[in-house]
């Protein structure tokens, strides 16, 4: 365990020492004073006595000390090493899934399929990767998507907004993906879609292409067998 996760514990075991109840409802009215331009989406007990487990915007986990009136940034880690604000963080993804502008995605698949939010390049070979094995999967897929085209901003964008502004997406998002054509169509409404796109990569930190969202949580790259086994769990779950 790294000196920062120990140091992390003793201040948490510290403030634990001093416990003064609150409700949720008094915590929730403290910290929107303080984190005005925040928007508070969860506050419960923590894993620690003493502390409350607070998730802000953009899934960002801290604690809150009512005796102390402190807060707490860092993670909180049992004694076989694991990470139990990576759970909490996991939780608030799921919570964010609820705020997704479902209707400006691009949706594919069968609507009972096994649920995938993509966020996704048409010039970034894993995304190409990753969508040739969709393809070849047997496990029917709905897929969500999200186009993320700032790391190709000359090219990428044209081939998301062509697929956007298609009569038949669908079908675009083959020819596109495929490399069967150009783009060639535009139009005001999947620029504005783009737009959008954008901002929801922004808020879920997209750093990288592809990016899905499974159970909640994101999984950055091309990871075939992560993504292998979340089929084959959720076939056995349905």
């Amino acid at each position: 365990m790294k000196f920062s996760r120990i140091a992390s514990a003793i201040v948490l075991i510290a403030l634990a020492l001093n416990v003064n109840a609150a409700t949720i409802d008094e915590v929730k009215q403290t910290l929107a004073v303080k984190f005005s331009n925040s928007k508070i989406q969860d506050v419960r007990p923590a894993p620690v006595d003493g502390l409350y487990e607070v998730t802000l915007s953009g899934a960002q986990v801290i604690y809150f000390s009512p005796a102390n009136n402190a807060l707490v940034f860092g993670e909180i880690y049992d004694l076989e090493g694991q990470s139990l604000t990576a759970e909490a963080i996991a939780r608030a993804n799921r919570l964010r899934l609820e705020d997704l502008p479902y209707d400006q995605a691009l949706v594919l698949g069968p609507e009972d399929g096994v649920p995938i939010i993509e966020f996704t390049d048409p010039d970034c070979p894993y995304c190409l990767r990753y969508d040739e094995f969709i393809r070849d999967s047997h496990v029917p897929v709905k897929r969500v998507i999200f186009f993320m085209t700032a790391i190709h901003p000359q090219t990428a964008p044209a081939k998301a907004q062509h697929i956007l502004c298609s009569e038949d997406k669908a079908a675009a998002f083959d020819d596109i993906y495929l490399r069967r054509i150009q783009p060639t169509a535009t139009c005001e409404t999947g620029a504005a879609q783009l737009d959008v796109h954008a901002n929801v990569s922004s808020q879920w930190r997209v750093q990288g292409t592809p990016t899905l969202i499974l159970d909640g949580s994101p999984v950055t790259g091309f990871r075939k067998e992560v993504i292998a086994n979340y089929l084959a769990n959720k076939t056995k779950e349905s």
